[in-house]
């Protein structure tokens, strides 16, 4: 039982002016009544606080609410439950709950005990109560300093959290640039050289690799052989690096998986490769074949490589091994489509053999006109390509039209000039350019609107057209016929140059010419000949 406390009640006007404006909510347990009620009355007058009280620690408990109360008096010596007992339990379930124990009975054992629970005052019976007064608000002030305590720890997690968030989130936006940077670029590579090269070039700018290789794996001898190089000695490119299964780079290749190493872990020929550092090997794999392994090394800064590294380069020879892929199946079904059109045009010279050879002459002098007259790249290979089909629509004509001695009825002409829609329908189902497609098609129109199949004029007549249409016409004056002996290169010179204008472009032309007097053109060998290799000479 706790002994009654004297009280020095401060004036009414003290309370009044006390520096706590603070309206608080205070939990009072004592099993003394009066005790119990003069305190909380004095609470009270200090600034109207409110009062919660209990007469034990069961009671207390009952009412008890985390984050409800500004602090709580608890007496010492209580029956049941003694005021250590209480305070464990009460910071139990709200840690940052200021308590101040009473006693009557102090020592300092007791003291120290109750501080170790966790108690921010201890008050001796009798008390006055100014001496209460100045315990409550020094322990308030002390709750509310390790509440702002706490507030601010809260908020600089909170702020960590969102700077960690923001600095993955802009890795993860940097990623996805890399990433688009590194799809762009390979998308825009054409040929398994470019993309070899390409895949050096682009680790070493997106992975910050000094120095860069890739190996690529014959199949035959197991020898892994450097194909491109960043950072590097290119005369590297061509020798032996590795042998599969042996070294560091052998099995990694035969691993199938990424591995990082360093330089002293390198066999002989790994040696060619002078690098520093740690070092990242990855197999390049096409449908869980290896390919090749890319070599990274010298990480700038000197840093080790990490598991973003590793991603970003998967992506890159993930994305690479598909366009080489893609590059194989197309030049694949290239390499068959021009067989198949190839025996096409075969079967149909072979039924005319005075047109035998005709669209390999045409396709020649067209593509050496082209370079004459300076046209771009795509364009030179679209007439390597479509000038040897150029006639393909002759497999629909009828034979004994087509292989006719004499001079053709206006009936039968009219069924030789539906050789280029035929031809353009033959090849229609095919994946060929526009400008291929135009030269089957418009191969015949004139420049004067009244050639065929559409009668189309001028530079409504695509350029390639026109340029094979001078082609030709060259190649068919030069060529004997049942019905007519060749003419002479001047002569097919001189008539090319009277129908510039009416029947051909004349730019074309020009160029056509330019190409004959830079070039001899041997008929029988169907090649162009320097002047000294001239029969004239």
């Amino acid at each position: 039982m706790a002994r009654l406390g004297v009280y020095a009640v401060s004036s009414p006007e003290s309370i009044a002016s006390a520096n706590n404006p603070e309206r608080l909510s205070i939990l009072l347990v004592d099993d003394e009544t009066n005790i119990r009620e003069a305190l909380a009355e004095y609470l009270t007058s200090l600034n109207n606080h409110s009062l919660t009280t209990a007469a034990g620690g069961p009671e207390a408990l009952a009412k008890f609410q985390p984050g409800k109360f500004d602090c709580a008096f608890l007496d010492l010596k209580m029956p049941g439950m003694n005021g250590v007992e209480l305070l464990t339990r009460l910071k139990e379930l709200d840690k940052t709950l200021p308590v101040v124990i009473m006693t009557g009975f102090p020592s300092l054992d007791a003291a120290i005990d109750t501080m170790r629970q966790g108690a921010s005052d201890f008050l001796v019976k009798p008390f006055n109560l100014d001496q209460v007064k100045a315990t409550l608000e020094r322990v308030v002030r002390e709750h509310r300093l390790l509440q702002e305590n706490l507030r601010l720890s809260e908020r600089l997690k909170h702020q960590q959290k969102i700077e960690r968030l923001n600095q993955e989130l802009s890795r993860r936006v940097r990623e996805q640039q890399v990433l688009h940077q590194i799809s762009e670029a390979i998308d825009h590579m054409h040929t398994s050289e470019a993309i070899y090269q390409g895949i050096a070039d682009l680790a070493s700018l997106h992975l910050d690799a000094g120095k860069t290789a890739v190996l690529l794996l014959d199949p035959a001898s197991g020898q892994l052989v450097v194909i491109a190089v960043s950072g590097l000695d290119s005369e590297v490119v061509g020798q032996m690096a590795g042998q599969m299964g042996q070294g560091l780079f052998g099995k990694a290749a035969a691993g199938g998986k990424p591995v990082m190493g360093r330089p002293e872990s390198l066999d002989e020929p790994g040696r060619l490769l002078p690098v520093s550092g740690s070092l990242l090997c990855l197999p390049i794999m096409i449908h869980e074949q290896t390919l090749g392994l890319l070599v990274l090394g010298e990480k700038r800064g000197g840093l080790p490589f990490r598991g973003e590294d590793v991603f970003l380069s998967r992506f890159l020879l993930q994305k690479a091994a598909l366009s080489v892929e893609n590059i194989a199946l197309y030049e694949s079904m290239v390499s068959n489509l021009h067989s198949t059109l190839g025996a096409l045009v075969r079967a149909m010279e072979a039924k005319d053999p005075y047109t035998r050879q005709h669209s390999r002459r045409v396709t020649n002098l067209a593509v050496l006109t082209a370079e004459i007259m300076g046209l771009e790249l795509h364009q030179i290979e679209s007439l390597k390509f479509a000038g040897y089909l150029h006639d393909i629509g002759k497999i629909g004509v009828k034979d004994h039209i087509l292989l006719k001695e004499t001079k053709l009825t206006t009936a039968e002409y009219q069924e030789i000039k539906r050789h280029p829609a035929i031809g353009e329908s033959i090849i229609r189902a095919m994946d060929l350019s526009q400008d291929e497609r135009h030269i089957v098609r418009h191969h015949h129109e004139r420049w004067d609107g009244k050639g065929y199949p559409d009668r189309i004029g001028g530079k409504d007549i695509p350029l390639l057209a026109r340029l094979v249409a001078v082609a030709d016409a060259y190649d068919a004056m030069t060529s004997d016929r049942s019905y007519r002996a060749s003419r002479t290169m001047e002569l097919a010179a001189e008539e090319l140059k009277q129908c510039a204008g009416t029947q051909f472009d004349p730019l074309v032309v020009e160029g056509f010419l330019q190409m004959l007097n830079r070039n001899h053109w041997d008929a029988e060998h169907e090649q162009p000949v320097t002047p000294s290799e001239s029969p004239a000479t």
